[in-house]
């Protein structure tokens, strides 16, 4: 298993690299050195994470199948596994501006590189633009991500399904980010601002929080991009995007629990930011 896991995971990387090269030179035509730079930033933040969601898109393609990725089919779920890796960049990326953290896998956050070279440059108010330009390269990473789906080597129909899909679930993930950022808001004596009903989510809540935040995006996802590539049927891939929500559930459940508890070297971030951010979890 690790060997395949290795293996795919180079392929994505690759593709990564492939479609981030691809997309600065354009870049650059809008915004000359700022485009190639935050490819730059972008591919060295995406190549530095587990790239756990880029290989579940063909593990999903050949639960789904019964067979070996090959060919054009082997080229369509790496560079979909690229796209949700782009994506999971994307939204750390800005995750990391929201939750005010400065350390991600051990080196400084995308909008903490961007305001050191500012303040190095001699520009104003480093740390606003810094997050500003942070945003800015989030978002880049979200629009080459959904290029790279609208042009996987497949059907028409399965390419658009592919999108549907990934944008459908992102929306969802958009909405549950939301209700993360307003529950940290909330204080004693907070009325809920956009609901009836109690401001403090209860247990309930949390774990809805949980699966559409972070659960289904992180293994629902990736396994249905990959059905979709194979041409499934709409009970296969539901099938396994129901199992992937249950380990997704767990993936954060133990994510929570390694914030709060684990080495903050191993971890590669600082310990206690969801607390420090008035996060609700289960943990607290």
């Amino acid at each position: 298993m690790l060997a395949y896991f290795n293996a795919a995971r180079s392929a994505v990387q690759e593709r990564i690299k492939e479609i981030l090269e691809s997309g600065a030179s354009r870049w650059d035509r809008a915004a000359p050195g700022l485009g190639t730079d935050a490819a730059r930033r972008l591919a060295a933040f995406a190549l530095r994470g587990k790239l756990i969601r880029g290989v579940l898109v063909r593990l999903g393609y050949e639960l789904a199948s019964g067979r070996t990725a090959e060919g054009s089919a082997l080229e369509a779920v790496e560079r979909a596994g690229a796209a949700m890796e782009l994506f999971q960049s994307g939204l750390l990326v800005h995750d990391d501006i929201m939750d005010r953290d400065r350390t991600r896998r051990g080196v400084p956050t995308l909008h903490v590189e961007y305001e050191r070279a500012l303040e190095e440059a001699g520009y104003g108010d480093p740390v606003h633009y810094g997050e500003a330009l942070g945003i800015c390269a989030g978002d880049l990473a979200y629009f080459a991500g959904f290029k790279a789906l609208a042009s996987l080597p497949v059907a028409p129909d399965a390419a658009r399904k592919a999108a549907e899909i990934a944008a459908d679930e992102l929306c969802l993930v958009g909405a549950a980010q939301m209700l993360d950022v307003a529950n940290g808001a909330a204080r004693p004596g907070s009325r809920n601002a956009f609901a009836p009903g109690p401001v403090e989510p209860d247990e309930e809540g949390i774990l809805r929080l949980y699966r559409y935040k972070t659960g289904r995006y992180t293994f629902s996802l990736p396994l249905a991009l990959g059905a979709a590539i194979a041409g499934a049927d709409d009970a296969t891939r539901l099938a396994l995007e129901a199992a992937g929500e249950e380990l997704g559930l767990l993936f954060q459940l133990k994510d929570d629990e390694l914030g709060v508890y684990a080495d903050e070297a191993e971890l590669g971030k600082p310990l206690g930011s969801d607390l420090r951010e008035d996060k609700k979890t289960l943990f607290r």
